[in-house]
């Protein structure tokens, strides 16, 4: 029996909730300042935007109980990640509009794929918690190197290079890192999601039959 006061849990998760605002808004930060040259209007928009709908959704989806506002608010961390990357290339190889849409069918794609081809999600899932291949195993030591966080540092130390050449390789390695980081958290995230899901509707047939 769980005699826990639930203003206390509460109080933690509102704490919770606060720190991943604070993680957003970092990320956020780095989004409209990843190009020094120029301030992109949409880039404010997109980093405020997911800055408060992430915590929100999970204070929402905790009240109700669902899972939708983990998931809300696991894509507005990891889309500002890829969105970062994108301005990141962008400010090397201008991405035209019909690429744009191609990247963001390639993160759709990331969040979709448990539901379109489980076997093959559940394939790359492993290979990126518990890799079998030389290739996996590569990237998993990669990871747990932080790409996110040498990202970061070579996102913040672009900012203060002025000669182009510099600029370019810093900005490619911020996209590709980013990039890659959004689109394999996006689809190990969904696939956790998808699993839970589907284990909630196996104990509901089983609880009707």
């Amino acid at each position: 029996m769980n005699n826990r006061p639930r203003n206390t849990t509460w109080g933690r998760f509102l704490l919770l909730s606060f720190g991943m605002l604070l993680v957003l808004g970092i990320f956020s930060a780095m989004l409209i300042l990843v190009t020094p040259s120029s301030i992109s209007p949409t880039a404010i928009w997109v980093g405020v935007l997911h800055t408060i709908l992430g915590p929100v959704s999970a204070i929402i989806g905790y009240w109700k109980k669902s899972l939708w506002g983990v998931l809300i608010l696991i894509h507005s961390w990891m889309f500002i990640i890829y969105a970062t990357g994108l301005r990141a290339l962008n400010a090397v190889y201008p991405i035209p509009i019909g690429w744009l849409l191609v990247f963001l069918l390639m993160y759709a794609l990331a969040w979709l794929l448990p539901y379109i081809k489980p076997a093959l999600s559940s394939s790359l899932l492993r290979e990126q918690m518990a890799p079998q291949t030389k290739l996996g195993k590569g990237c998993m030591i990669i990871a747990l190197g932080g790409l996110p966080t040498i990202g970061s540092i070579a996102a913040l130390a672009g900012l203060h290079l002025s000669r182009s050449g510099e600029e370019n390789w810093i900005y490619i390695i911020v996209s590709v890192l980013f990039i890659i980081s959004a689109l394999a958290g996006a689809q190990a995230f969904s696939h956790q999601i998808w699993k839970q899901t589907r284990g909630k509707e196996s104990s509901d047939q089983e609880a009707e039959a």
